[in-house]
């Protein structure tokens, strides 16, 4: 499994729902959220990620992040892996992100 971190910023001037992430590079692609529950981190799936009008979310350990599972070939740092996510009204957008090692 790879996780996927980074900035999603909305500059539309309604709210967005993002419905879906997918890439030719990977199997599946999944949305999850880290969060304390009881003193203890889970991670749960997020089925649709809501970003206000002008806000952004961040992707980073220990919160939003996408899990990136079942590469289709090999993935090296230096890779750049191009993700399509889907809003809820049908739009599609496309972005990069840059593979590195942690």
């Amino acid at each position: 499994m790879t996780a996927g971190f980074g900035k999603l910023s909305n500059p539309e001037p309604a709210t967005i729902e993002i419905t879906s992430f997918t890439t030719p590079s990977f199997s599946d692609v999944s949305l999850h959220r880290s969060e304390l529950v009881d003193g203890i981190s889970k991670m749960r799936e997020v089925p649709v990620l809501t970003i206000e009008a002008g806000a952004t979310v961040v992707l980073e350990p220990g919160g939003y992040h996408l899990m990136l599972m079942m590469p289709s070939g090999e993935i090296q740092p230096g890779h750049t892996v191009v993700i399509e996510m889907v809003i809820a009204d049908g739009r599609s957008f496309n972005f990069e992100m840059q593979v590195v090692r942690r």
